[in-house]
Order: structure tokens, then sequence, then C-alpha cells
């Protein structure tokens, strides 16, 4: 089987002088990107990394980091991508788990890396090459290693937003699988120009926004540091066709005075995911031509498993699609039985594309993958028309006198008042139902507490309602993904009912 780098190289054959990857002040012809992966290859090989060998990567968005992961994908070897956020504790047990041969890493993070591999038993070499390009080496570059279906590409961990972060091995066919998949439910990804603005620790960045346009023959401008005005510049003056990222990134640039006047007619498929989107940040989108859509993935599913279609993403905002083509999505029950049509359950899936296990963790693989089947942790419906909708986490579940009442659908409702910038649920201690719903909410000058409370009740049942609504400041904690960081907040407001009623 071919190494899923092999069609990056086959494009360059094929189309030597077409742009490929741009970022910052690089940019890489297909021919010169295929050039400079086999020289990071070649040096790769030299320090001794051959078929199998994991290669850690430690680095902010950059043309180095892509080029040098393209290299060691050439030579066989795994990929292990690390969130450049994380402190030296946390890298050293990513690499205790992984045992790589080399740590790559830019000059930003050397020693975060060094004092990480001052903690292991048997210290990899730490070298800081992730921000330049390889130099031409004179040398005949290394080609690539033929690979199986089954050979590990990469091992991705997970945000860790619920708990420790977990590996997971992504095959060189499960990879390529999972970007066919892609092309069937959305044909227009195929020779996408795709903008990307994520971290490559994690795989919106990874996939969406480098590999899998690059495979698809396609082309990549990476911005190494956010910017919304830059990217919304971007968007308007390199016709760029695709971009996926979270919620947060679409949102600070629809706030900006210059998006109203912004012409953005060649961005044909806008993806976003990590928190729901409000219908104001819909709205302000769809008046400048373009649908944001809302789909579903997971680092196990290899990034996204269902786009909502054109049609159904304009008449169902809510709707995350119809599954997969080469993939079976189901919602089931505690028991594992099929839940009902609209009843909420646990999203299963099944078939092409997807993890069969984590890293080095087999309590954690016994529990997630079974019988075939990922279970996710996610809650969702699936109505009588097919289509799925995400409710939320099994961990973000607030069960209040018994009910079960679901996070994402309070904030989803919540979200849709006028002036609410971002808002999170939480759950706090109640001493009548034991846990009940409080809502934090920053950007939202004219709402009080009962207006939103009274606004839940007319869109849900009243028991969904939250006891307290509490309006912030500052903007809400996020993770490295953009997601809002519900541990953080949770501790922040774990008092809040004994604050309020000292207040009282």
């Amino acid at each position: 089987m071919v190494n899923i780098v092999s069609p990056i190289a086959a494009w360059a054959r094929r189309e030597p002088a077409a742009p490929a990857l741009a970022c910052d002040d690089v940019s890489l012809t297909r021919v010169q990107l295929d050039a400079a992966a086999g020289a990071a290859a070649t040096a790769l090989a030299a320090q001794g990394v051959t078929r199998g060998d994991r290669v850690a990567c430690v680095g902010g968005i950059s043309a180095g980091w892509a080029v040098h992961a393209l290299g060691a994908l050439r030579l066989g070897a795994v990929v292990v991508p690390i969130n450049e956020r994380l402190t030296a504790r946390e890298v050293a047990q990513i690499l205790h788990t992984t045992e790589p041969r080399v740590v790559l890493c830019d000059e930003q993070r050397a020693r975060t890396c060094a004092d990480a591999v001052s903690a292991l038993e048997d210290a990899p070499v730490v070298t800081a090459i992730l921000g330049s390009l390889p130099p031409p080496s004179g040398v005949v570059p290394a080609g690539e290693v033929d690979v199986t279906r089954d050979d590990c590409a990469l091992i991705v961990f997970t945000s860790g937003s619920t708990g420790r972060p977990k590996g997971v091995p992504l095959t060189h066919g499960a990879i390529l699988e999972a970007f066919f998949e892609w092309v069937l439910q959305e044909p227009t990804l195929m020779r996408a120009h795709a903008l990307n603005v994520t971290s490559l620790a994690f795989l919106g960045g990874l996939f969406n926004g480098f590999l899998a346009p690059l495979i698809l023959g396609g082309r990549t401008t990476m911005l190494s540091t956010w910017d919304p005005a830059r990217a919304l510049a971007v968007l308007r003056e390199e016709a760029i066709t695709s971009m996926a990222s979270t919620t947060i990134f679409y949102e600070q640039m629809a706030a900006l005075p210059a998006f109203g006047s912004s012409e953005l007619p060649e961005l044909r498929i806008a993806i976003a995911g990590g928190n729901p989107v409000s219908r104001r940040v819909l709205e302000d989108w769809q008046s400048r031509g373009v649908l944001l859509r809302q789909s579903y993935g997971l680092t196990e599913g290899c990034a996204v498993v269902s786009i909502p279609p054109p049609l159904i993403a304009s008449e169902h905002l809510d709707s995350a699609g119809l599954g997969g083509i080469l993939r079976q999505v189901a919602v089931i029950d505690s028991a594992g039985r099929p839940a009902a049509p609209g009843e909420p359950g646990e999203i299963a899936i099944k078939g092409a594309g997807l993890a069969r296990e984590y890293y080095r963790n087999p309590e954690a693989s016994a529990a997630e993958f079974v019988d075939g089947w990922l279970r996710t942790g996610d809650i969702g419906t699936i109505d009588e028309s097919g289509l799925l909708r995400v409710v939320g986490r099994l961990k973000d579940i607030i069960i209040s006198g018994g009910l079960n009442i679901y996070a994402a659908e309070l904030e989803r409702t919540i979200a849709c008042l006028a002036g609410v910038g971002e808002v999170a649920v939480i759950g706090v201690a109640d001493d009548r139902y034991g846990e009940t719903p409080a809502a934090l909410v920053y950007g939202a000058d004219d709402l009080t507490e009962v207006l939103v409370i009274a606004h839940c009740r007319r869109e849900l049942a009243a028991y969904k309602a939250p006891r307290y609504v509490e309006f912030v400041e500052k903007p809400l904690p996020r993770t490295t993904l953009g997601k809002i960081d519900k541990g953080v907040l949770k501790e922040l407001y774990r008092d809040l009912p004994a604050q309020r009623a000292a207040s009282a």
C-alpha cells in the first residue's frame, strides 16, 4: 500500500509549478515542497530514524513543522504531534508514553523540550529545527518507504478537556479512507485551497488545514499566529475555498468592522466545530454569502465524521448531517441498543477511517472500542429523517433531581439571545436536587438573569432552565483548540450557590 504522503509526490510530478504550501514569508510549489520533504527525510535518516520509529513534533504552525513531518512520514516513521502550549511535565508524560527516537521542536519550545527529556530514563535527542526549512543536503533525498495499511502514521493526543489526554494511533489506511469519505460527503474538498489557523498538534489543523488539502490535490495557506483581521484579509485576497476551525475563529472575524463589507465568493465550504455556533454568527456569515456548517467529528474518527450537505445545513441549522457514507453512525442507549428516533443516546461509529484503539491504554480501549464500534462519549439524536444532532457530552450532563440536562442544549438556547457573545453551562451543587445548571454569560449588557431564565423556560422544559445566570466581565477561558475550558470554569464557580446565599 502507498504511504499517505505518496499522493503529494505524485502531484509534484504532475503539476510541479503549482502552489502547494504558504506560511508567512515561505511559499512552496509542489516540487519545492517535495524536495524539502526529501531533504528532511534524509536528515532524519541520518539521525537513525527508520520505519516505525516515533518522531515527536513540538512547535507552532510553520512551514518547517509541515516539511519535517512529511519527511518523517516518508521514512515510514510515526509522527507524534504535541500541543505546543504544554508544560515540560506534560510533554514528558507524552514522551514517556510514546518513546520517540527524536524530538523536533522550534526555538521557542527548546527549553521546554530539554526539561521534558531530562526527566526520562532513556532520553531522546532534541533538535530545534521546526522553525525553518531543512537546507539542501547535496545527497539523493531519502525515498518513500513502503508501508501496509495497518502501519501507524500518527499518534495524536486528544485535547484532554474531560481528563488526561489519550494517544490515538491513526494508520495510513484509516487516514486515506477518511479523506475519501470526506470528498464523498463534500466533493468541493477535492483540489481545495484551505486556510489553516489551527495548531498542527490537533487534527483540525493537521488534517483539515494541512495533509488533506495536499493529498487531495489542493493547497494550503497557514497563519503562524492568529489575527482575525489578517485571516479575513487572506480569505478575501487569496481565493480561499475551504476553512475548518473552532467556532471562536469565525466569531472573531465576524465581529470585525471590515467583515460587513467583505466579499467572499470563493469560500465554498466553511466548517465550524468545538462549540455550538450561535444563530447570530450563522446569520452574519450568511450575509456574506457563506454557509457556515456545523460538522461532527473527533480525533478517533480522523477529525470529520459527518458534514451536512448545503441544503440540510441551510434548513436545519443545528444538524450535523446524515452521518457517514462509508461509516455507520448510530445513537444507542446504555444497553447498546439503537435509541428510538429523536431519543438522546450515545453516538457510536463503525466502518472505514477510524482508530481501533488507544496507544498503550488497554483499559480505555476496552471501554470505548466495543465490538467494532467506537463509543464516542457524545450524546446525540437521530430523527425520522436520519438527521444527526449532537446534544452534548456524556461527561457534560447535569443530573438534577434524577433528570438529565444537557449543557450543550442549554448553551445553544441561550446563545440565540441578542447580545450574547459567549455562554457556558456547568453544574453546581444544589441542596434539593443534588445538582443544578448555572449559565455563565459574556457580552450581554442588556440582558438580566430573569430574562435569560424566562427565555429558557419558553424554549425548553422548565426543569432544564438554569437556576443561576452569572454575567462575566471577561471572555470565557479557552483550551488550545479554542473550546471553552469547562474544567477551569467549574473550579472558578463551584461555590456560586454559597456566594449567592451569602449575598442574599
